[in-house]
């Protein structure tokens, strides 16, 4: 794809600020990475905590950078072109804001929500490429901070015809900031949960900074997909959300059950019935205004499902037919340690969901874990970070949720894993293993003895990404592919 093609007396017109140089260098590219430095790149020298972008200007213009923006002037005479600013990470979002503008996109669909983001926005972009190909730009990874946003964005090319970001936050005020970056034609909230509730506070502090998305939408004419559930759920945002949803198109998406009563959309996706197979589920869907339709969706989990109802929704008030959508959703993956199945050896199924973890995200992997056939059904649980106060209410009550689906097997690591092993044990007397330990082979040892004695195991591992746990997954698979030997 073309590059940015962008003077760098237009960006210094953005930012107000005057070009120390030539005017007319020609930015193919915005980076932060002083390692990736070529030739046509405008180098942000971003001043952090373990690192100051300005002590490495030297080497990025030895590599080839075109141009330069500081926030520290420089002490001698530069062989480049710069522009001088107060606030790196402010000036990128100014840039971020102006090259969207620039560009024609349809839709433009911005997610948030406590748990699902990734996965909602990796099944709109691979829906979104049975229409345009390789023409939609997406948010790496979970690149949705106040960094990744503005750099997400200022990687759009003229090739590109769509677009999905997606948007986090642990603050009130970050959501309302960096949405604007995008000005979406389509919002999405996946959920609402308990995640980074040291950080906001409360609840009810969640449900308003993720409804800060619908600001970002246009005056008229944008579209809100919204999750609804039970009325009396604490989870209930609706009525924080209430009067900002006013101005748009409101699409409800959850179960049938709960988009039973109206509470003031326009449109509902609604889950009737799914089925689990062995290569994901199929999820029988109604609509208001499009239809039923059965889908394959490539992904497991009943929590899926619904997050399936919300693409399903974004994509059809974009213009995407049920075909392309089906079309799209069957190349669907998702990342790395998000419910990422394994099969080392048969009947030993690992389910790497280690990437992060909160209260509604760990019961929804239990779910998934539950639903997979086997003799031993064994849950390894890493710590719940950014939880405050509520942190060892939530980790119990993730253990009680295990211990009430049928999981046979806990071990536990982090700073409650003792307590929350006793707790299991009381509940679980005739359990098949139990082991708190911070010891990654320890942990994967006990496993891989469970699986020799059981000869058919289902394992879920997960935690917070602080945690690592995937060295629990590592490990594990390391002993069943020595004994393949």
């Amino acid at each position: 794809m073309h590059g940015m093609n962008w003077t760098l007396a237009d960006i210094a017109s953005v930012l107000a600020v005057e070009v120390v140089g030539n005017p007319e260098a020609l930015i193919q590219r915005v980076i932060t990475d002083s390692r990736i430095a070529s030739a046509g790149d405008l180098f942000v020298a971003l001043v952090g905590e373990r690192a100051n972008g300005h002590d490495f200007v030297a080497s990025v213009i030895e590599q080839g950078a075109l141009a330069l923006l500081l926030t520290q002037a420089p002490k001698q005479p530069l062989s480049v072109p710069y522009l001088l600013v107060e606030d790196a990470v402010t000036a990128m979002q100014q840039l971020a804001a102006a090259w969207r503008l620039k560009h024609r996109l349809n839709p433009v669909v911005l997610i948030t929500g406590s748990n699902g983001k990734t996965s909602v926005k990796e099944m709109i972009r691979a829906g979104l490429s049975a229409r345009d190909g390789t023409g939609v730009l997406a948010t790496q990874g979970n690149l949705n901070n106040h960094l990744g946003v503005p750099m997400t964005l200022l990687s759009l090319c003229d090739e590109h015809d769509s677009a999905v970001i997606e948007v986090g936050a642990n603050h009130v005020g970050e959501i309302a900031q960096l949405g604007a970056l995008a000005a979406p034609s389509v919002a999405v909230i996946t959920s609402i949960g308990r995640a980074h509730v040291g950080e906001f506070g409360s609840l009810d502090n969640i449900k308003r900074a993720k409804g800060e998305i619908w600001q970002a939408l246009p005056a008229t004419g944008g579209v809100a997909v919204v999750p609804v559930v039970e009325a009396d759920s604490e989870f209930d945002g609706w009525s924080f959300w209430q009067d900002a949803l006013a101005p748009h198109r409101v699409i409800a998406f959850g179960d049938m059950t709960n988009l039973s009563v109206n509470r003031g959309w326009q449109a509902w996706v609604g889950v009737v019935e799914r089925q689990a197979t062995a290569d994901g589920q199929l999820v029988r869907l109604a609509t208001s205004d499009w239809g039923d339709a059965t889908l394959q969706l490539p992904i497991a989990g009943a929590h899926q499902a619904n997050n399936f109802a919300a693409v399903v929704a974004a994509l059809l008030a974009s213009g995407l037919s049920w075909q392309s959508i089906q079309t799209g959703l069957s190349e669907a993956k998702l990342p790395g340690g998000r419910l990422r199945l394994l099969t080392p050896l048969p009947d030993l199924l690992i389910i790497d969901d280690t990437y992060n973890a909160n209260a509604s995200s760990m019961k929804a992997a239990i779910g998934v874990l539950m639903e997979q056939s086997a003799k031993t059904h064994a849950f390894v649980m890493g710590p719940m970070g950014e939880l405050g106060d509520e942190s060892q209410a939530l980790h119990e009550q993730v253990v009680d949720f295990a211990c009430e689906a049928g999981v046979k097997a806990f071990l536990a690591s982090g700073p409650l894993s003792a307590s929350l092993v006793q707790r299991f044990d009381v509940q679980q007397p005739l359990a098949d293993v139990t082991l708190a330990s911070e010891d990654t082979q320890r942990l994967a040892e006990a496993l891989w003895q469970l699986y020799q004695q059981k000869g058919s195991m289902a394992v879920l591992v997960k935690g917070s990404r602080s945690a690592r746990m995937e060295r629990v997954v590592e490990a594990l698979v390391k002993l069943a592919s020595q004994s393949a030997n």
